[in-house]
Order: structure tokens, then C-alpha cells, then sequence
């Protein structure tokens, strides 16, 4: 449901850089024709979808039951009352649809799970040691087995375990004091570090360790791990910013290359003129 919300505003924003362009840049403008053909790709691939009827009727459907969940949210929410208050509320919510057919299959699942937890789902907001939600939880679990969860590759770790990795064993590698690597602590007997030990450095420095690489070769790996990095930028960007922001700011650096191209064709235009006369 968020998704299509979020595919209408991106078809919106596509379908006016299409307009801009049409109306704006040249066909001497380098690259061109890679920008329209994609953003047409992308207006085509994202039309099929936002202006497809089962799927808007689908999606009608499913706001529908998210008001309800919306409101149990916000009742489960306050913190300011106690069990038996947010007990009642809860009850009062699930009888006040009895005869709505859109949501009817929605609300039997919920009173099938307030039922199955009615004795211990309200504890919490009575007794401060006990997490009040499931965030509350994971970090209560992750302050009690972090090392482990990160040792046995905790879903969210992985991007940066596969990415930095190496990066971060050889930084291990060139320190001197003891560090902790899982929990488990890693110690030198010699005041060198574990490089210079085994010959592979004479001196910790930096001109002694780039001397090792291959700068070409370092250039290319840096290239590829940043064009990697760039769908997951964008991805915690919208989750961390939200999608409006991150259009609206699209849209003010296309906006500058609008006017950019603007200013350079007029430019061209006149200069082509005056060599004419």
C-alpha cells in the first residue's frame, strides 16, 4: 500500500522530467537520449502498475484496514494509562465495526489475537521492566546478546560485514593495544603490531602500508564499492528522510540543470547568430 502511494509521486515526478525536457534541452546535449529513453522506461514500467484498477481497488481496501490497525496503534501507544484502561479501549475498538463488510475478515483476525494475548499483552504498561513494544524488545535482547547476534550475522550487519569486512581486519591488524574482535580479546605480547611481526611492514605509516598497493588497481576497487553503495544510500536515505523529501530535492537539482541547459542553449543560439550576420 505505501509502495503504490510512493510509485504514484515517483510516476508524477517522472512523467514532469519528460515535459522539462521536451520543452528545455537540445538534442545536441550529450547524453540525451540514454535520459529520455530511461525516465520513459521508468514512466512505462510504474504506469503499468499505479493506473492498473484491480490494483487501486486493492490497495483502497487494504487503507481501509490500516485505519483500524492505525487506531489500535495509537491506542496501544499511550503511555500514560495504565493495563486496564488500555484493556478497555482495545475491547471498545473491536465492537465498534460490527457491521462492516470491508474489514470483517481483518477484525476476526484481530479478536482472535487480543484473545490468544489478553493475559499478558497489557503487563507492560504496569510494570516498567517489561518491554513495551517489539523495538523495545530487540533492544533488550540486543543489549544481552549483541556479541552473539553480530557473530552469527544479524540480517542488518551483513551489507556492512561483506562491504568493510576486509577493511576492518586489517585495521585490527595494525593496532598496538588490545582491542576486543566478538567479544573475544586480542592481545600482542611485542610492542609491534601484528604486520610488522610478520615482515609484511618495516614501520606502521602511512606512506609504509600504500607502498604495498597497487594504486590503480585501488582506484578501480574503490570506483566499484562506491557505485554499490549508491542503491543502498538511496534506500536508507527515503526509509531515514522519507519519499516527498527526497523528490523534492531531486527535483531542485533538476530544476539547476534545467536552467543550466537554458542558459547555455541561449548562449549557443546567440553566439551562432552573431557569426551568421
Amino acid at each position: 500500500m505505501e509502495l503504490y502511494r510512493q510509485l504514484s509521486g515517483i510516476s508524477t515526478t517522472t512523467k514532469d522530467w519528460l515535459k522539462s525536457i521536451s520543452e528545455s534541452f537540445k538534442s545536441w546535449l550529450s547524453g540525451l537520449p540514454l535520459i529520455r529513453g530511461t525516465l520513459r522506461d521508468l514512466s512505462e514500467i510504474i504506469t503499468r502498475i499505479v493506473e492498473n484498477s484491480k490494483i487501486s481497488e486493492l490497495v483502497f481496501k487494504l487503507e481501509r484496514v490500516d485505519c483500524l490497525f492505525e487506531e489500535i496503534r495509537r491506542v496501544l501507544g499511550q503511555k500514560e494509562k495504565s493495563g486496564a484502561q488500555i484493556k478497555n479501549e482495545i475491547r471498545a475498538i473491536l465492537t465498534a465495526h460490527p457491521s462492516d463488510c470491508e474489514i470483517a475478515e481483518a477484525l476476526a483476525i484481530v479478536n482472535k489475537r487480543f484473545k490468544m494475548y489478553e493475559n499478558e499483552l497489557y503487563i507492560a504498561y504496569d510494570n516498567d521492566l517489561v518491554p513495551r513494544t517489539n523495538n523495545d524488545l530487540e533492544d533488550f535482547n540486543n543489549s544481552l546478546k549483541r556479541a552473539i547476534r553480530k557473530g552469527q550475522g544479524k540480517k542488518e550487519s551483513w551489507f556492512y560485514v561483506e562491504h568493510q569486512g576486509i577493511s576492518v581486519a586489517y585495521y585490527h591488524d595494525l593496532l598496538k593495544k588490545p582491542h576486543e574482535v566478538g567479544g573475544t580479546p586480542i592481545s600482542a605480547n611485542s610492542e609491534q603490531s601484528p604486520l610488522e611481526r610478520i615482515g609484511a611492514l618495516k614501520t606502521v605509516s602511512v606512506s609504509a602500508i600504500m607502498s604495498l598497493i597497487d594504486r590503480s588497481s585501488f582506484y578501480k576497487i574503490l570506483a566499484k564499492n562506491d557505485a554499490s553503495y549508491t542503491v543502498h544510500r538511496w534506500t536508507k536515505k527515503i526509509f531515514k528522510e522519507g519519499l516527498k523529501k527526497c523528490l523534492k530535492s531531486l527535483n531542485s537539482a533538476w530544476k539547476k540543470l534545467i536552467k543550466k541547459d537554458s542558459y547555455e542553449t541561449k548562449l549557443i543560439i546567440g553566439w551562432i547568430t552573431s557569426l551568421s550576420q
